[in-house]
């Protein structure tokens, strides 16, 4: 069987053909026009946007319907996003450039617990939150290059350098707080390629729709009846899950349920991207999506790229096997207006297979005689996962994962939006890419401050509520460690979290928010918090 990297690069090579059939097939007037404006000499644009690493967000509207320019997240790969504003007389792009900075500075109080898990003593920064109060930054840096490779294919790539590390190196609370913390915290800057994918439009018909130059788009217009595929490495969260209200860690809520389905546990590696295709089929107001995407070979790690898309590498880097490991995922999207304002629905099923631990399993094992006999006790046993051996990582087999997630947002005013999501998995194996979460629900608004004479500014309240299945609480009481939770017993209530944030726009290229959260039961335990504040402050850059 030829290995992942080769099929993929045979795919990526099909791309511009299937551009130019595309061309091809239009009639001989058509063709010549589309000839003519990619002959047009265009100079580049250079602009820095927000990026979540697992959270752009692209707003699928009519092409009516209004944008605010705050609400509107730069991330949007926004192929499937009509034009906010009026670039239709302008010639199609070759090429763009766009870079964002971003800092976050995140603390919380001290706060009380009956007990922390003694393998956070044993090993170090570990599955519990410290009860002492504390203080941490992260700071990404994103420099990305598109590249249009015929009149239907663009090219994107994106360079990344992050630093710094989350709350308790990203470990603790369920839903954590902070969506600019990759769950690979560093002292000192690191570079990764994060994002290399071809898209290929066909264009069926229709109206024409303008697509903006923007972070992942190239300055163009585009079929409303078209089909898009993209290949290469990508966030599975570019396509899918996206929110007009809830989607961007750097300029929006700051939240992980927030940003993306926390029962979702979608393909990702430890910075949030694996390598796939998508294929999306779009008319006026509906859009049907499927991915394929790679799963990492080990829980929480980096897939094979981390071996030479990263600096430093990661010794720990590898796929699935092709074909036997992966995650797929099904999407469709409705778009509406109530009383003239826009609004959308989105039902998503996914279904993930990887070499995987099982719960039930796993507690097995730690009971076993002969398991107790060498480490004592099943907490110590199940302690002693790491990812690759120990406790439930000793119980991999060939596991699917499976779940639901619907996604709403709904325009009430011009200037107030309201939205939720609500997701469910199958609960019986191990967290592997994402969270510890097997059911959700969100809710919340966005308010822009023209009331208040700040237009361009956001005010923003969410609620989450989130749980674990009872195979996961019998887990997790016996001392199981989860890739984000594990206090070395369990007394279990749902973790509900409530966010506040204010987004001021200080200039034309520089945001500055504010941000509280509030976490009840962290981490699914009654025994620990709550933690009372959790404070953020965040600046981000882009031009």
């Amino acid at each position: 069987m030829l290995p992942p990297r080769t099929i993929l690069i045979a795919a990526l090579s099909l791309c511009p053909l299937l551009a130019a059939s595309s061309t091809l097939a239009q009639s001989p007037a058509q063709a010549s026009t589309q000839i003519a404006l990619d002959s047009l000499p265009v100079a580049p644009s250079l602009h820095l946007a927000a990026d979540p690493h697992a959270a752009s967000s692209t707003y699928q509207q009519s092409p009516a319907a209004p944008q605010a320019p705050t609400q509107t997240p730069a991330t949007s790969p926004a192929h499937n996003t009509p034009s906010a504003a009026d670039e239709s007389d302008k010639p199609p792009q070759t090429y763009n450039l766009h870079a964002q900075y971003t800092f976050t500075g995140m603390t919380y109080a001290s706060f009380s617990a009956q007990y922390s898990n003694p393998a956070y003593l044993v090993f170090g920064t570990g599955s519990t939150l410290p009860t002492q109060a504390q203080a941490r930054e992260t700071q990404s840096v994103d420099g990305y290059f598109g590249y249009r490779l015929s009149s239907n294919t663009e090219f994107h790539f994106d360079a990344l350098v992050w630093q710094g590390y989350g709350l308790n190196n990203t470990y603790g609370i369920g839903d954590f707080p902070d969506g600019e913390a990759f769950k690979v915290g560093v002292r000192y800057p690191h570079f990764a390629v994060a994002r290399f994918f071809t898209r290929t439009t066909i264009n069926l018909g229709g109206p024409k729709q303008a697509v903006d130059d923007d972070l992942l788009t190239l300055r163009g217009k585009q079929d409303t009846n078209r089909i898009t595929i993209t290949i290469g490495r990508m966030s599975v969260k570019d396509i899918f899950d996206n929110n007009q209200y809830s989607n961007d860690p750097r300029g929006q809520f700051m939240n992980w349920a927030l940003m993306a389905n926390a029962a979702y546990d979608y393909p990702a590696d430890a910075l949030g991207f694996t390598t796939g295709i998508a294929i999306e089929g779009n008319t006026s107001n509906w859009t049907l999506r499927y991915g394929w995407f790679q799963m990492s070979k080990y829980r929480n790690e980096f897939t094979a790229e981390g071996l030479y898309l990263v600096l430093p590498t990661e010794p720990l880097s590898g796929d699935g096997k092709i074909f036997y490991d992966w995650g797929m995922v099904t999407e469709l999207e409705h778009r509406h207006t109530i009383a003239k304002h826009p609004g959308a629905v989105r039902l998503l099923v996914f279904d993930d297979r990887m070499n995987n631990g099982s719960y039930k399993a796993a507690v097995a094992l730690a009971n076993d005689p002969a398991t107790l006999a060498i480490w004592g006790t099943p907490a110590a046993f199940l302690a002693s996962a790491n990812g690759v051996t120990g406790g439930i990582d000793d119980t991999h087999a060939l596991r699917n994962t499976w779940g639901l997630g619907l996604n709403m947002d709904q325009e009430v005013t011009k200037n107030i939006g309201v939205f939720s999501r609500i997701g469910w998995n199958s609960g019986q194996n191990s967290g592997f890419e994402f969270t510890d979460t097997n059911w959700t629900a969100t809710f919340g608004t966005s308010i822009q401050g023209e009331k208040w004479k700040q237009p361009d500014d956001v005010l923003g309240a969410a609620f989450i509520a989130s749980g674990i299945s009872k195979a996961n609480q019998l887990y997790h009481a016996e001392g199981g460690i989860g890739i984000l939770t594990g206090d070395g017993a369990l007394n279990y209530g749902p973790e509900k979290n409530v966010e506040l944030y204010y987004n001021h726009k200080f200039s034309k290229y520089f945001h500055g928010t504010v941000d509280y959260q509030f976490v009840d039961d962290p981490a699914y335990n009654k025994d620990r918090g709550p933690v009372p504040g959790i404070f953020a402050i965040r600046l981000h850059y882009e031009r």
